[in-house]
């Protein structure tokens, strides 16, 4: 089995890793020369576009940052629907509109090739520890064919059905991401202008009903002041826009996500683009005074 990746970012890299190790011989493009090199170190070898790189291989992954990067390696100049594709699987890990993977679907079964999208939930942690959760749509053969590729890489997979499927669960889980961001960021801020200490609000927060998953990925990176680049607020944003789109299309008065969606707009506005979601934080503390960090 041959099986080739586009696109090397911070989820990307690691789960070539374990392609490597589980034994597939790995083809890799990707932007910045760096992961590249790493990913030889590893033992993959390197195509000269996506065109090649789908030419070389029977699947092909892709896991790009926007909808205009997923659009030029599709359908661009050397793009990877310029290759014949017949009896080859593409899956797309990307976060993307349906729309856009029914286009993808479409026009990679026009050159005998089945599709699926896949996006992925977990983050770089997980995609180092291969525990990702990767939710799939397209056809059930596709999928079939696939599970034994996936399951190198995640721990949870599902089938969810038809085309588009899997990116409308990654939509509406990156919408509620978006919003318990905001709202804990709310909480916290509110905790610490009545001078109460974070980490006991969160130890109680944590054992009571008010408890969710992003305020353990964030409070301590909130109390540290540590807002490296993990999951950009930049890509949240984009997500965001995608999922409050859908709701229009499905014609769903989506108010609080649309809401969050404003919120972290500022965030970016605001030149925190480019940090964690973490971060999005900042906007109330610098509009209330006050900032959450560790007490002694």
């Amino acid at each position: 089995m041959k099986v080739g990746y586009i696109g090397l970012g911070t989820m990307g890299l690691p789960m070539v890793k374990h392609l490597i190790h589980a034994g597939y011989e790995t083809w890799v493009v990707s932007r910045s020369r760096q992961p590249i090199e790493q990913a030889i170190a590893w033992g993959a070898k390197e195509a000269n576009h996506p065109q090649d790189l789908a030419e070389k291989v029977d699947m092909v992954m892709t896991c790009l940052p926007s909808l205009d990067s997923v659009e030029l390696v599709y359908f661009g100049e050397n793009g990877i629907v310029q290759a014949d594709l017949n009896n080859k699987l593409v899956f797309d890990f990307s976060t993307v509109s349906p729309e856009l993977n029914r286009k993808q679907d479409q026009v990679v079964r026009q050159k005998g090739g089945s599709f699926l999208d896949a996006p992925l939930s977990g983050g770089p942690m997980g995609a180092e520890a291969g525990t990702l959760t990767i939710m799939c749509g397209g056809e059930q053969a596709a999928f079939d064919q696939a599970l034994p590729v996936l399951e190198k890489m995640g721990k949870t997979i599902e089938f969810v059905g038809q085309v588009g499927s899997g990116s409308v669960v990654k939509l509406l889980n990156n919408m509620l991401v978006g919003i318990h961001t905001a709202a804990l960021s709310e909480a916290f801020v509110m905790g610490a202008k009545a001078g109460i200490n974070p980490a006991l609000i969160h130890k109680i927060i944590k054992a009571s009903t008010g408890h969710s998953f992003m305020i353990d990925r964030t409070i301590d990176l909130i109390q540290d002041r540590d807002f490296k680049q993990r999951f950009m607020v930049d890509l949240l944003h984009k997500d965001m826009k995608l999922a409050t789109e859908l709701a229009t299309e499905l014609e769903v008065n989506a108010d609080l996500g649309k809401l969050a969606e404003e919120i972290i707009a500022e965030v970016t506005a605001r030149g925190y683009g480019k940090q964690d979601i973490s971060a999005i934080i900042r906007l109330l503390e610098e509009d209330s005074g006050v900032e959450v960090h560790r007490k002694a």
